[in-house]
């Protein structure tokens, strides 16, 4: 039997210290023997066998996948996106819309793509077989995040608040307003009165207010609609669509509390 590569040692060493994230040059460190071609040639022949997946193409940023994630190809984003993007990127982020939701267990439909908020376009990202799609959002780091934490490590996400207003704003995104609503109602038990001020503060978008609040009234969700109610107080309100690009008909209705046309699918849909 061959004897294992220098590279396959530092990897087999990194691996077993928890470190599956890795710079060219900290290897580079663990291997000052080797050439930069040599080592060049090293790391794209582990890429190859599926031991090392590289982030994105030109970054330094190498990823150890285990042997039990051989199959999806990668380790889950918890172990490497944080890292990819605070530390490689330099990027403020948060994971956000329905990959969001699905972290506070509020999601019906299986997500197939890690959804991420970043303050410019970023061109998506495969890694193994998950994949990352951006969204953009000024005055990010103004947003309220916490930490989503597993044994495979963690990520920012949008608070629950947030990310209701979020999926709501941006609605075309994730389905339709149909989608979006299977997906709050199990997202209201996670919300509370002051996170929702808190990012209803920090977004600043009065019409994605008032359609949050005539969803709220919709699912009596009386507690968490009453502070949105007491958010608009002080704002002009327009009388707007539940969902953008909505023609008026005969049978809508007007939620006069928030300023918001109903149609009757809407109010059927409350069940």
């Amino acid at each position: 039997m061959a004897a294992p590569s220098p590279l396959s040692a530092v990897l087999d060493a990194a691996e077993r210290s928890g470190k599956l994230n890795l710079r060219t040059e900290d290897i580079r460190a663990e291997l000052p023997g080797v050439s930069p071609a040599a080592l060049h040639q090293a790391l794209h022949r582990q890429q190859r066998r599926g031991r090392l997946v590289r982030l994105s193409r030109g970054s330094d940023h190498w990823l150890i996948v285990p042997l039990q994630h051989a199959a999806s190809g990668a380790p889950p984003p918890e172990a490497w996106l944080d890292r990819y993007m605070s530390k490689t990127l330099g990027v403020p982020y948060y994971v956000t819309l329905l990959s969001a939701a699905e972290t506070y267990g509020a999601s019906p439909y299986a997500v197939m793509v890690t959804q991420v908020m970043v303050p410019e376009r970023r061109r998506p990202i495969t890694v193994g077989r998950h994949e990352v799609v951006f969204h953009t959002r000024a005055r990010i780091e103004d947003m309220p995040t916490r930490w989503h934490e597993t044994p495979d490590g963690r990520f920012k996400v949008g608070t629950p608040e947030l990310t209701a207003l979020e999926l709501v704003e941006r609605v075309a995104l994730v389905g339709g307003m149909a989608r979006v609503r299977e997906v709050l109602r199990e997202l209201w038990v996670s919300c509370t009165p002051q996170g929702l001020i808190e990012a209803l503060n920090a977004l600043q978008e009065v019409p994605t207010a008032q359609r949050l609040g005539a969803l709220l009234a919709l699912e009596d969700q009386g507690a968490l609609g009453s502070r949105v109610a007491e958010w608009l107080r002080d704002k002009a309100l327009r009388l707007i669509p539940l969902e953008r690009g909505q023609a008026p008909d005969t049978s809508s209705e007007v939620d006069t509390t928030f300023k918001v046309r109903l149609t009757f699918d809407a109010r059927s849909a409350n069940t």
